[in-house]
């Protein structure tokens, strides 16, 4: 696969997490707005509170989750020699591991795509790897195909 087309597949998948985190948001704000002519107990205020700072949290997620979108789609075209924030390293196995942004692994035409961010614990275990070296992620070890 293409370092695009790979991409390509994450931005989608970024897109789902922004759409989740936006609905989510919209349901803290509903919780967080109660009508103040209804009757209400102080635990309905406690709620409102505890629905309050979640959508805070949540929206800073959000902004955060929108970085990394635009991080995603500027490094759609670049190329990489080492291991760095937007370089795409191939692994054997059929997979491939993005620097930069982390979500979930997925699979998607029979190659596994990894994302990792810089500031994960694994990213200083392998920034100065070169291609022919070894990559362990969790119990596997894979060689380093190429680095784009």
């Amino acid at each position: 696969m293409k370092k695009s087309e790979i991409l390509d597949l994450i931005l989608v998948k970024q897109k789902q997490i922004i759409s989740n985190l936006e609905q989510t948001i919209a349901h803290y704000h509903l919780d967080s707005n109660l009508d103040e002519d209804d009757t209400l107990d102080p635990e309905d205020y406690s709620h409102q509170d505890e629905a309050s700072e979640m959508k805070f949290r949540l929206k800073e997620i959000l902004n955060k989750a929108k970085t990394d979108y635009n991080f995603i789609q500027n490094n759609l075209n670049s190329v990489h020699q080492s291991i760095e924030n937007g370089a795409l390293i191939k692994i054997e196995e059929n997979g491939y591991i993005f620097i930069g942004v982390s979500i979930p692994p997925f699979v998607a035409d029979n190659n596994k795509i990894i994302t990792i961010s810089e500031k994960a614990p694994i990213f200083s275990n392998i920034k100065d790897l070169l291609v022919g070296d070894k990559i362990t992620i969790g119990n596997k070890t894979y060689t380093i195909i190429t680095i784009e």
